[in-house]
């Protein structure tokens, strides 16, 4: 999702390489304007919290499934990023 995020960036000539950077910008220049989804938007902010979390607490277990509702939405985050970018290279 990162990465798909990104390549939507580098659409408008914008490039970030901290991850917080890149949700923000892809908030404010695709989200926002309604490019894409504001779901879009939270899926991949919530996909970032999980990661964040799962790498600093060593406490902390995602449940199966709430795994397979991430990876299956950051699947569907990426066919939506890839979709938009076929249609704009049209």
């Amino acid at each position: 999702m990162f990465f798909s995020a990104q390549a939507m960036l580098l659409t408008k000539e914008l490039s970030f390489s901290s991850h917080k950077s890149v949700i923000s910008a892809f908030g404010e220049h695709f989200v926002k304007p309604g490019i894409l989804s504001n779901e879009m938007g939270r899926e991949l902010h919530r996909a970032f919290e999980k990661r964040q979390i799962g790498d600093y607490e060593y406490t902390f277990v995602i449940s199966k499934s709430e795994a397979v509702e991430i990876l299956k939405n950051g699947f569907m985050f990426v066919d939506k990023v890839v979709q938009h970018l076929g249609e704009k290279a049209t």
